[in-house]
């Protein structure tokens, strides 16, 4: 007799979510967990927005092999977007643009959109809590002279961040501001030796520890990662206090020094693992007055994507490490795609 109800429940649910489907054809159901995500922006020759498109005009191919898009979101699809700013002293140069730079980032959004500002150091503080897009400017302050600037803890951040959005609707994403460094360090350190010296270097990300958690728990979501990241080996920040003189009177020259260079690298990096992984992106503004303009490309990016989920039709292989290669064709002459990400690591599909 159970078996009986079992096998008809078991029909009832099937049917139900069989005609859910037919009634909203963008109706999203997770029947496996290692899909893959890409945001894509479409224009036409004269590089405007086409955002009328659906999921028919889209085709996505992995490897060369076509994929079944298993679920999409038009333009339309609401944004929730938490803005997260560093605050600790290495970010310094760009507070003084942040207020801008938020307020100009909220006024390019959608009605649709909600917005929400934190800042981290050692742990997370909310500055403005969710609120719908506003015509007016937004006006939020940095406050660096709180106690929790002192330290960063740049992990734990983009975690935390992460529970921000439990049990909001709609498509979410976080953008951050940072340099990346982690100030207490969790993971091993190795000891390379330099004329002699023994010097120690920051552990690559595949060992460590702590980001590879992190990396996994954003992963496991469908939040997607910008980073404006500043003071980076590709744009070093020249006001802060690491160049040692060459000697040169008034210290008109200036070198970098190799071992700071290799632990920027390994900083960026790691940015851009978690953009990569999520269909973000990384900007490096040069100068702190490129951090403005920077934020509303990145929104104007917000308001104009649509999102593309594939279960990828070859399962990864035991200790696959070879990147995988994503290109979306879309139906329309002329129209120009570009992608969030062109390729991916099934071993961490989302």
């Amino acid at each position: 007799m159970r078996r009986i109800i079992f096998i008809i429940a078991a029909f009832v649910t099937l049917s139900s979510i069989s005609w859910i489907r037919a009634q909203d054809p963008d109706y999203r159901i997770d029947i496996e967990a290692r899909s893959v995500s890409v945001s894509v922006n479409v224009v036409d020759s004269s590089g405007r927005p086409i955002t009328k498109l659906t999921r028919e005009d889209f085709t996505v191919f992995e490897d060369g092999v076509r994929q079944e898009i298993r679920s999409f979101d038009p333009v339309e699809t609401p944004y929730n977007i938490l803005m997260l700013v560093d605050c600790s002293q290495s970010t310094e140069a760009d507070w003084s643009l942040m207020g801008t730079a938020i307020g100009n980032f909220s006024s390019k959004l959608r009605d649709q959109d909600r917005v929400s500002v934190s800042q981290f150091g050692s742990k997370v503080e909310t500055l403005m809590e969710w609120q719908p897009r506003s015509n007016e400017f937004l006006k939020v302050k940095i406050k660096s002279e709180s106690r929790i600037c002192a330290g960063t803890d740049f992990y734990g951040a983009m975690e935390t961040a992460l529970s921000r959005f439990k049990g909001i609707k709609g498509r979410n994403g976080i953008v951050v501001l940072t340099d990346g460094v982690q100030s207490q360090l969790p993971f091993p350190q190795t000891t390379v030796v330099v004329a002699g010296h023994g010097i120690q270097r920051v552990a690559d990300s595949t060992k460590d520890k702590e980001f590879q958690k992190t990396l996994t728990a954003i992963k496991a979501t469908d939040v997607v990662f910008y980073f404006v990241a500043v003071n980076t080996d590709l744009n070093p920040d020249p006001t802060q206090r690491y160049f040692g003189p060459t000697g040169i009177p008034n210290g008109v020259t200036q070198v970098y020094n190799p071992n700071l260079i290799y632990n920027m690298q390994q900083a960026r990096a790691r940015m851009q693992l978690v953009a990569e992984a999520t269909g973000g992106r990384v900007v490096f503004p040069k100068k702190p007055a490129d951090v403005v303009p920077l934020y509303e490309e990145i929104a104007s990016e917000f308001g104009t994507n649509y999102g593309l989920w594939y279960t990828p039709s070859k399962s990864p292989a035991n200790n696959e490490t070879v990147d995988r290669k994503i290109e979306v064709k879309v139906r329309v002459p002329g129209a120009v795609v570009k992608q969030s990400r062109d390729s991916y690591n099934p071993s961490g599909a989302r």
